[in-house]
């Protein structure tokens, strides 16, 4: 029996080694409502293992009037763009990692659950926006010419380095957030 507790518990403490810690070097904040945005690819992404869509915001200067767009990974549908109208929303902060104009890829892993990853490449100096490969759940850098795979957030061609910056997300419903 004591063995058995010992093999568990390293087993255990492994696999807390494996799991890709939560990336500080951005702030992440980021609160998207179910209730006003229900067609949203982004809650497709965030119920169905596999799917990942990329999110970056802006605000319009003229009129104060915040907008996300929401970009699927079977590069075929158009841009989504969601105006950010409520008082909820309007009272969030959005702070997309990097760069709100580069922004998050979002989804769903197949063993690991809803992931947000920062859309900015880890490896290269400057913010580098990194884009889908003709595999969807992989994303590559066109700099350093790194491939990085989304269920995991791990280089899996180009040079060693970095993985994936990565943020918690959570949607209960009702609400997707993503911070760190």
């Amino acid at each position: 029996m004591k063995r058995l507790l010992i093999l568990l518990l390293g087993v255990w403490l492994i696999a807390c080694e494996a799991e890709a810690p939560v990336s500080r070097k951005y702030v992440c904040r980021f609160v998207f409502s179910y209730k006003d945005h229900a067609t949203s690819l982004l809650f497709a992404a965030a119920q169905n293992p596999g799917t990942y869509v990329y999110v970056t915001t802006k605000g319009d200067g003229k009129n104060s009037v915040r907008h996300v767009y929401v970009n699927s990974n079977d590069e075929k549908t158009p841009q989504e763009d969601n105006i950010i109208s409520t008082d909820l929303e309007n009272y969030s902060s959005y702070v997309l990692g990097a760069s709100n104009s580069i922004g998050l890829f979002i989804g769903t892993t197949n063993f690991n659950g809803l992931w947000a990853y920062d859309r900015a490449c880890p490896n290269c100096t400057n913010l580098q926006a990194m884009n889908w490969t003709g595999n969807r759940q992989q994303v590559n850098c066109s700099r350093c010419k790194r491939t990085y795979e989304l269920e995991t957030g791990a280089i899996i061609s180009g040079d060693e380095g970095s993985s994936l910056m990565r943020y918690f997300c959570s949607f209960d419903g009702s609400i997707l957030r993503a911070w760190n």
